[in-house]
């Protein structure tokens, strides 16, 4: 088959008539595809998650701000994996109709999740329409440059970087940028609606979408298989098993990229939440655990077989001490770089320092004794709730820090109590992992 022939001219002729129901088989495309129900129950969650801050603490605008761009990038991953999966399959020219229904049904579940995140944000006393008008033209551009080059899928897991950093970049924005932030998403639908007139059959999108399969959809760029990379992953087995060399690589690149951003943020006098998204970023990668886990739940037999067990004890022993382990590195990475930033930043005294450590210390630690405890995508999408709250949490602090100087010391009695509350969880999820047997989750 011609990759580079569109879709489009590929179709067989049937009748016009025929097509009266563009939705139809929505179920089967969108829900029992674990690659697309996967951001959409991230997109609900996030949702539902505004609309309660919206009811109950109308005030908490970064909060609305956050999980609003949660809702809107995991629509947009969503949105993306449907193209992807759409130029991978070569059923798609052949079966009348296929390529229309996804496209109609891609479009009408992007615009409905963007009319109800308008409204919430409507619902809000906010002046500016900035941030949410950032995080569509974020996820839109994510959208469009998956038709173009669909490995740049590989990138999702980074994309979601952007929620708690988006607040941040609309300050420095010159106000006139943000006026006509607006026209930005205008343009990026244009250009995906000609992008899709192009359409057709594409071999890297079927390798994208094998890999996606076999990694849980979050899947990241290796490149190559560097030593470190392996290094690091081989220590943290059997828990980076289902992540692979990605999960050194996260470990590895993000602190220097950390260091970098603070050297660049203090040469350039700007303040830089470097210390927020690195937090955010660690606790993601706990998270990416056992979301990958349950995602690639048949190839735990595979690792049931490795000679380097004795039985299921000691497999989910060696996971449950791996998991120990991550941890530490989180502890060691958000140590370092506090310490660092407390060099050209005045304000970060060891008891702020404390805070920031003991904030991602037990978020991360939630998010794998959650993970642990998951059976299904639905429970482990709800466990990355935790990267929300912490977000929350962290965030409110900083900016109290910002303004008075001092963190309430309610933070730091909070901190101990969900320290405590982490440790008595991950004692209690070493004994669910796997509890019905390693063939099932």
């Amino acid at each position: 088959m011609n990759s580079r022939q569109p879709m489009s001219n590929l179709q067989p002729k049937s009748n016009k008539g025929a097509f009266r129901n563009p939705y139809k088989g929505f179920y089967s495309i969108w829900i029992r595809d674990f690659g697309s129900l996967s951001f959409l129950l991230v997109a609900l969650l996030g949702l539902g998650l505004a609309v309660l801050t919206l009811l109950t603490k109308p005030e908490k605008v970064e909060v609305i701000n956050l999980t609003l761009g949660m809702c809107i990038l995991s629509v947009s991953a969503t949105v993306a994996w449907q193209f992807i999966k759409l130029t991978a399959s070569e059923h798609a020219a052949l079966i009348p109709h296929y390529r229309k229904q996804v496209m109609v049904q891609a479009i009408s579940v992007f615009i409905l999740m963007s009319l109800i995140c308008y409204i919430v944000f409507e619902s809000t006393e906010q002046e500016s329409i900035g941030t949410l008008m950032l995080f569509f033209s974020i996820g839109m551009g994510f959208i469009y440059v998956c038709l173009i080059k669909p490995q740049r899928f590989n990138l999702s897991v980074f994309v979601f970087v952007f929620i708690p950093l988006a607040p941040e970049v609309i300050v420095y924005l010159p106000e006139v940028i943000v006026s006509y932030l607006v026209l930005l998403p205008v343009l990026l639908g244009f250009l995906i609606d000609r992008q899709l007139l192009r359409l057709s059959w594409n071999d890297d999108a079927r390798a994208i979408y094998l890999n996606g399969l076999e990694t849980g959809w979050m899947i990241g760029p290796i490149a190559g298989q560097n030593r470190w990379f392996m290094k690091l992953s081989r220590y943290l087995h059997p828990a980076s098993y289902f992540v692979g060399p990605m999960l050194g690589m996260i470990l590895i690149v993000v602190p220097i990229l950390s260091v970098a951003a603070i050297f660049l943020s203090a040469y350039m006098e700007a303040d830089v939440p470097v210390l927020m998204v690195l937090s955010q970023l660690m606790i993601m990668v706990c998270c990416l655990i056992h979301w990958t886990r349950v995602q690639r739940w048949r190839a735990a037999e595979t690792l049931y077989m490795l000679p380097s067990f004795s039985g299921k004890t000691g497999l989910v022993g060696q996971f449950f001490n791996s998991q120990l382990r991550l941890l530490m590195i989180v502890i060691a990475i958000m140590s370092l770089i506090v310490l660092l930033s407390a060099q050209f930043n005045s304000q970060i005294s060891l008891m702020v320092g404390l805070h920031v450590v003991a904030s991602t210390t037990w978020a991360s630690g939630l998010a794998l004794a959650f993970g642990a405890m998951s059976r299904s995508v639905l429970q482990v999408s709800s466990s990355m709730l935790i990267v929300i709250f912490s977000s929350v949490w962290l965030s409110t602090s900083l900016v109290t820090l910002r303004e008075e100087n001092a963190i309430s010391l309610g933070y730091y009695w909070g901190d101990l109590g969900l320290l405590l509350l982490m440790a008595v969880l991950l004692v209690i999820s070493r004994n669910k992992l796997w509890k019905n047997g390693v063939a099932s989750l």
